[in-house]
């Protein structure tokens, strides 16, 4: 090993990261446990100034975490992680005023229950939705068409409709019910459906590639965050992928997210 840094990580996590540092407001609902973990979790979220308010403490439990090793030069990253105990949110247990009180809502599939009833609640509500799904479970069917921005790697499209296209794969999710599909292809970029359009965003270049871990997570934050900005669909596509690429500069997922100014600078120098 030659370097070694702790840091906060998760989905919807880093993606909250990324959107308070890119300037954005903030807030994260999910559960910890009362270890060292869950204190480094919640003071890295308190550092980066996203809301903790819905960030709950589950005494005498422990914290997810993962252990993420990333090669040198291709900064390619293999991730070992373990669930802990802390559990998982119940519709119940959420607010869903506060969840509500945002321009954007994003949803991972950590709390698979409650996320369908957050879901839910935010499309009746007008609230759009960006999904970040990437394992299978029982309740992706619901999620994926309830959401209104489902953002899913390749692997899950494909393995989600059954199809070996990702064109076709894009076109059946979007057939479901969503606004917008987003289907990330790591280093071949992304590709996106609304109505008849496909747009594909390629992946934009950056340098040195230090470790790739979190670029997907960012890239839903920033996608998040351009939604809740009003950005169309390409603008936003672009943006994200920046805001991505940027980011693996640095080891760790998100030492590299940059700022809204330095995002700008990148995309104006392309």
């Amino acid at each position: 090993m030659s370097e070694l840094s702790m840091q906060g990580g998760g989905q919807a996590g880093t993606a909250m990261a990324a959107v308070a540092r890119l300037g954005g407001r903030a807030a994260v609902f999910g559960r910890i446990g009362d270890d060292e973990f869950g204190r480094h979790i919640r003071e890295s979220f308190q550092a980066e100034g996203v809301d903790t308010r819905w960030l709950v403490e589950v005494p005498g439990t422990t914290s997810q975490f993962a252990f993420c090793a990333a090669e040198s030069p291709s900064g390619k990253r293999t991730i070992f992680y373990i669930h802990g105990t802390k559990g998982k949110f119940s519709p119940e247990e959420l607010d869903r005023d506060a969840l509500l009180d945002c321009r954007c809502l994003l949803v991972d599939g950590h709390h698979n229950m409650a996320a369908v009833a957050a879901v839910r609640w935010a499309r009746e509500a007008g609230v759009p939705v960006v999904l970040d799904l990437e394992r299978p479970q029982v309740e992706d069917a619901e999620l994926m068409a309830t959401a209104s921005h489902p953002v899913v790697p390749r692997r899950f499209a494909l393995r989600f409709t059954g199809e070996s296209d990702v064109t076709a794969a894009g076109r059946a999710i979007l057939r479901g019910g969503p606004e917008t599909v987003v289907i990330t292809l790591g280093a071949e970029g992304a590709l996106a459906f609304r109505g008849d359009e496909l747009i594909h965003q390629p992946a934009l270049p950056v340098e040195p590639v230090v470790d790739t871990t979190g670029a997907g997570d960012v890239f839903h934050g920033a996608f998040a965050y351009g939604v809740a900005l009003g950005y169309d669909l390409r603008e936003n596509l672009r943006f994200s992928s920046a805001v991505a690429a940027l980011k693996c500069r640095a080891l760790g997922g998100r030492t590299g997210i940059p700022t809204m100014e330095e995002t700008r600078r990148f995309l104006d120098a392309l």
